[in-house]
């Protein structure tokens, strides 16, 4: 599925050929399950972007540690493990509903091993790692479709890849309605998988040079797959690793094909991990480590803008996350609901949460390719303020100016944002802008003259 739109450029002034401007599903404020600080390692909600904590029932921290998170595209059903120390059950596996804090275990380890675990988007089930003495990959599906009382278990083996070897499901990652992207431990690699249930899967994604994990999916969308990739070495007879980079690579039951793309985000002396994605596919969330052993901080990035809401990202005052806190789970809830603007430069909005917005212009300089889709090259040209506005309809009106300076002629993506000071809270669908030679204003796909 590509959830794009296209829109037409004036023939007599086009100069070349425009890739699709894509649309998204939903605009909204972006929240983040994932770990932050604690006498070992609580989970967290926070807005993704500026940071605020959102209050969570009792149950779910404690002085045990808390890690590895996920959480439905509602935000109100949440998977968590929970580490204990010092008593003979070592790992448990829960499920909390966040709206009346009702909480069942799932697993504990002294009795089944399990490893990660993710939520459906929709909320209906959990699918969860576990070891296979065989030489198929298996998990166990907990259906939650009758309640936290009434919880069923099974298991799923993917019988249509034979690893000819025991191993173990580290990872999961789950989409809509039955599709899952497996990090799968076996014959010393660590590779991934993509199946759907009740239909097939895809040949294994595996390289000796390389580890691939934590896989993450857009849940509306389970062709677009974001992994972690970390090129392996040996050192004095054992594995090392370089910092790892979150990459991309189309996802089918065809296979993973071609070679993972690095995401344009990715510092090469950096740690980059934790992948998540909305479930429209638009923003990607990802945890940067810090250098010199400061905090981790969790960051958003726009692939329509192709920028960071958050450059400076969100202190998770928790340090070495990848390895101990494991995933990092989205969900949304609006705060622009429609907006446009308009040739004569009447700009609307609905806003559904009071906000600062303003305007965010990029020139575009060419082409380029994100998450397999066809994109401009955007250079950013500046952003204008418009004020703060509460709940309702918008109207006001921008005169094409940034900065003072009117727009010379040219291409741009203009998009409205909504922002809280200098990070960016969410931003609106992208519109494609045309300024003739005359200076004149096209707002194209508009029908204006």
């Amino acid at each position: 599925m590509n959830a794009t739109r296209r829109f037409r450029i004036p023939t007599l002034a086009a100069t070349f050929a425009l890739a699709a401007f894509a649309s998204p599903s939903s605009r909204a404020d972006i929240f983040a399950a994932t770990c932050g600080p604690g006498l070992a390692a609580n989970i967290a909600i926070v807005n993704a972007t500026l940071g605020t904590p959102v209050a969570l029932p009792s149950s779910v921290n404690t002085t045990d540690a808390e890690e590895h998170p996920s959480i439905t595209k509602d935000g109100k059903r949440l998977v968590f493990r929970r580490v204990h120390y010092g008593t003979t059950i070592p790992r448990q596996l829960f499920v909390v509903d966040l709206e009346s804090g009702q909480t069942a275990t799932l697993f504990t380890f002294d009795q089944n091993p399990f490893f990660g675990a993710a939520i459906r988007p929709e909320g209906s089930f959990v699918v969860t790692g576990r070891s296979f003495m065989g030489s198929f990959a298996t998990v166990w599906i907990s259906s939650l479709s009758s309640g936290f009382s009434n919880i069923t278990k099974a298991t799923f083996s993917v019988l249509d890849r034979d690893f000819h070897a025991t191993g173990s499901v580290a990872d999961v990652a789950v989409a809509d309605p039955s599709w899952i992207a497996m990090h799968v431990k076996a014959s010393g690699q660590d590779q991934l998988m993509l199946v759907q249930r009740g239909i097939g899967s895809a040949p294994p994604l595996n390289d000796p040079q390389y580890e691939y994990s934590q896989p993450a999916m857009a849940a509306d969308n389970p062709q677009i797959v974001v992994f972690r990739q970390r090129h392996v070495y040996i050192l004095d007879g054992h594995k090392a690793f370089l910092p790892g980079d979150l990459v991309y690579r189309p996802a089918t039951l065809a296979g993973f094909a071609g070679t993972p793309v690095p995401l344009a985000f990715n510092r090469d002396e950096r740690d980059e991990s934790q992948p998540a994605l909305t479930a429209d596919g638009r923003y990607i969330a990802f945890v940067r480590d810090g250098a010199n052993g400061t905090t981790d901080r969790l960051f958003v990035w726009d692939t329509q803008t192709q920028t960071l809401l958050n450059p400076n990202g969100v202190a998770l005052n928790y340090t070495f996350t990848a390895d101990r806190c494991g995933s990092t789970s989205l969900y949304t809830r609006p705060v622009i609901v429609n907006s446009a603007i308009l040739s004569s430069g009447l700009l609307n909005a609905t806003l559904v949460q009071t906000s600062s917005i303003g305007i965010f212009v990029q020139r575009i300089v060419g082409k380029t390719e994100v998450l397999g889709h066809k994109e401009y090259q955007l250079e950013t040209v500046g952003r204008v303020p418009l004020g703060s506005y509460g709940v309702g309809n918008v109207f006001t009106h921008w005169d094409f100016k940034v900065g003072g300076e009117p727009l010379p002629p040219g291409f741009y993506q203009v998009t409205i944002r909504a922002v809280e000071g200098d990070v960016v809270r969410e931003l609106g669908k992208p519109q494609g802008l045309w300024v003739d030679v005359q200076g004149r204003p096209h707002m194209i796909g508009e029908d204006s003259k």
